[in-house]
């Protein structure tokens, strides 16, 4: 089944499924722009049947509603954009206000979501690359993620340290949250 995408005031969604209930709730507190992107890819493969975009000014927020039962869900955000949210500066992706690829190219931190088993959702913050051999991922804006109880920073490269590094790095890093959470995802904490 193809995506639907839905334009509103308070963003674009595209999902192929009403059951909404996790929402990454995106607050911009920094002093420029940001595009805030989502996307699935489950083992690496990009799916544009679930895929986000917005554009958000100093000061605003939006949120994204995910069914709670999708997995490989990645989050991040983008500066210097044009006014298509594309071409930006950093998180840059194939696309534009919505990315094709899930943040496989942004080359920047990602949140990531999943649906574990019974009624838990597993969430983390990676900096890392799809294999061992490539590069940590940058953090391009101050981030900071609270949900189910828990909250991580990620400020700059050197202090990242509740992300993964790299692939196998996930000792403590990956957390729990029930269906339905909002996780609060702010740039420039």
């Amino acid at each position: 089944m193809s995506g639907i995408e839905i334009f509103t005031n308070t963003g674009i969604d595209t999902f192929t499924n009403t059951t909404l209930r996790s929402h990454p709730s995106f607050h911009n507190n920094c002093p420029y722009d940001v595009w805030p992107a989502g996307g699935r890819a489950p083992y690496g493969q990009p799916d544009n049947s679930v895929r986000y975009g917005y554009h958000l000014t100093p000061g605003t927020s939006n949120a994204w509603n995910i069914d709670d039962h999708q997995t490989g869900i990645r989050a991040w955000g983008r500066t210097g954009c044009d006014a298509n949210g594309a071409n930006c500066q950093t998180g840059a992706c194939n696309g534009d206000t919505l990315c094709n690829d899930a943040g496989i190219t942004s080359g920047v931190i990602l949140s990531e979501y999943g649906y574990g088993s019974g009624d838990l959702i597993y969430w983390n913050l990676s900096r890392a690359g799809e294999t061992d051999a490539d590069p940590p991922l940058n953090v391009n804006i101050p981030l900071r993620v609270s949900g189910g109880g828990t909250t991580l920073d990620c400020n700059s490269n050197s202090d990242c340290a509740a992300a993964f590094q790299n692939p196998d790095d996930n000792q403590g890093k990956i957390h729990t949250a029930p269906l339905g959470t909002t996780y609060d995802v702010t740039f420039c904490p």
